[in-house]
């Protein structure tokens, strides 16, 4: 599963967790993910501007989350 933009809150042997989107692993394309993970770190790479440099690395963010989410780390 990606989780983007996440928070988590556990208490009383219960999980609760608020997201802003989620994909299932399954659904996400490997090729099409890795490709916008390159993209994306270009992108923070020539950034100009505050807003620029946060979009750019909000983007980078998803991208490795959806990445992670197709290859797990173990």
């Amino acid at each position: 599963m990606a989780l983007m933009g996440d928070f988590a809150r556990i208490g009383n042997n219960e999980i609760t967790v608020l997201v802003n989107d989620a994909e299932k692993g399954s659904d996400i394309d490997p090729q099409e993910a890795q490709q916008t993970l390159e993209i994306a770190e270009a992108n923070v790479k020539k950034a100009e501007g505050r807003r620029q440099k946060i979009e750019a690395n909000l983007a980078l963010r998803r991208a490795r989350t959806r990445v992670e989410a197709i290859n797990p780390i173990s």
